[in-house]
């Protein structure tokens, strides 16, 4: 190891990826840290959200159901006690949709009571139905085959267990609370059941709470798909330090470390088994942009839970391997306690990922299309991947990427790109990232360019530079 001189000590790169490919087995055992352990830990749990399955009629779905049940043969090979679902576990929310999720389950687990189901609904269970209804479109599909046409019957045709708007089951002595999609929104009802509950929730012991919508201010991101749709959950869950919600909705990736948030609670974004994304705002992510979108493959994790603290495994599920090292996160049991998994925190044990010396930026030029899918002149700015200090903390997540005028600063072009193979295990990055700029868009020459490497946290490391350009 080296220190960059700020007190940041690197790793050889190939020996972060050795470090970390040795941790990324998919059948073979639990994690570094849980194998130091001696025994079994209290509790193992596989943690899903939006595996969106359908039928092949309705939307073509053979891969993702392949997947699906690889990942549950995976948790069964782990002895899971239970496994979350948190929520838009179909396309539709039909009932032909809901049956290839059942039967999947069922392929892998038979009828067995073990592991205990904490799946709840999200809103591609409820809203088209929702909205066809009050259309007054009684026949279509969405309706007639709808889950939610007869919730309850359906619900214990599909699993064998009752449906409620909310429940809370008990596993090993741990508690998990769902709240199905809707139903998560009515506060006061939610609040009503936690406080019936509160004898058993409260306490030293994390209890686990699921519902699809990420908790109000716990998800990163400049835009978030409906995170007003979080409800009073994070109002209700501020009384329970040892509360931990997971929540899927976004898809965000689990490469992101602010996939981890601790305030008056503990948050945990789930990403997606089907297609990840990362937030919109950068030029190969989103809308109105030149460049491919990043976006695909399969993420969910495997939780390890001991006295203090859970552990948490996250997966490709396509590749069948790790994407970064575990999540050692401690169980809050005060108000007033330490947040290390607080953002403020967790970036202060990160690094700011830095350029090589010698790192040079190159200009070229090409056609393409404009965000409205017209021809344009387009000028690409290529330069080397960011170097990381061999965590996934410090590891590079996007670039800044400026074009301004040498005669007028104000007048500039500035964008964000991600570093491509940000989604997968650092062994699959780009030694080389880009961004496209139209010709329409670049500031009066001569211009220069500059190129800033960031962290998932946004520090930021020594830019480099191309200065004079024409």
């Amino acid at each position: 190891m080296n220190s960059n001189g700020d007190g940041c000590f690197r790793l050889k790169r190939r020996d972060f990826i050795g470090a970390i490919a040795g941790t990324a087995v998919w059948t073979g055992g639990a994690s570094l840290l849980a194998a130091e352990r001696l025994g079994r830990p209290n509790l193992i749990v596989g943690v899903l959200s939006d595996i969106h399955l359908s039928n092949e009629e309705v939307r073509k779905s053979k891969s993702w159901t392949r997947i699906f049940v690889e990942t549950l043969k995976f948790y069964k090979k782990r002895g899971v006690d239970a496994v979350i679902i948190a929520g838009d576990l179909t396309n539709g929310g039909r009932m032909s949709e809901m049956r290839v999720v059942a039967d999947a389950w069922k392929s892998v687990f038979g009828d067995s009571d073990t592991p205990v189901k904490v799946f709840v609904t999200g809103n591609h269970e409820f809203v088209y139905y929702d909205k066809k209804k009050k259309e007054g479109d009684l026949t279509s599909p969405v309706v007639t085959d709808g889950l939610y046409a007869d919730i309850r019957r359906n619900w214990k045709e599909l699993f064998n267990e009752e449906w409620s708007p909310y429940f809370i089951k008990t596993v090993k002595g741990y508690s998990f609370v769902g709240a199905h999609w809707g139903d998560h929104l009515n506060g006061k009802a939610l609040k009503a059941f936690i406080d019936s509950n509160r004898q058993t929730l409260a306490g030293d012991r994390p209890f686990f709470f699921v519902q699809h919508a990420h908790p109000k201010d716990t998800c990163y991101g400049s835009w978030t798909w409906d995170q007003r749709n979080g409800g009073d959950a994070s109002k209700i869950l501020s009384a329970f330090p040892n509360a931990v919600a997971f929540s899927g909705h976004t898809h965000y990736s689990l490469t992101d470390e602010r996939s981890v948030w601790q305030g008056s609670f503990t948050s945990i974004g789930t990403a997606a088994l089907r297609t990840v994304y990362l937030p919109y705002g950068r030029e190969n992510s989103g809308t109105k942009i030149r460049m491919p979108w990043m976006r695909g493959g399969a993420q969910g994790m495997l939780m390890t839970v001991w006295d203090d603290e859970f552990v948490l495994e996250r997966y490709s599920l396509s590749r069948m391997e790790k994407v970064g090292e575990d999540w050692v996160v401690p169980v809050l049991r005060s108000a007033h306690g330490p947040r290390p998994f607080a953002f403020a925190e967790r970036s202060k044990l990160a690094c700011a990922p830095e350029f090589a010396e010698g790192s040079k930026i190159v200009l070229s030029e090409t056609k393409g299309k404009d965000p409205s899918g017209k021809d344009e002149e387009q000028l690409v700015v290529s330069f080397p991947a960011a170097r990381d200090s061999g965590d996934s903390l410090s590891r590079v997540y996007d670039y800044e990427v400026a074009l301004e005028s040498a005669s007028n600063p104000d007048r500039k072009c500035v964008k964000f790109v991600y570093q491509p193979g940000i989604l997968n295990n650092v062994k699959h990055m780009s030694d080389t990232a880009s961004c496209v700029f139209g010709k329409c868009e670049l500031p009066p020459s001569p211009y220069n360019v500059r190129v800033t490497p960031r962290n998932s946290y946004e520090m930021i490391g020594k830019p480099i530079f191309l200065n004079g350009q024409n």
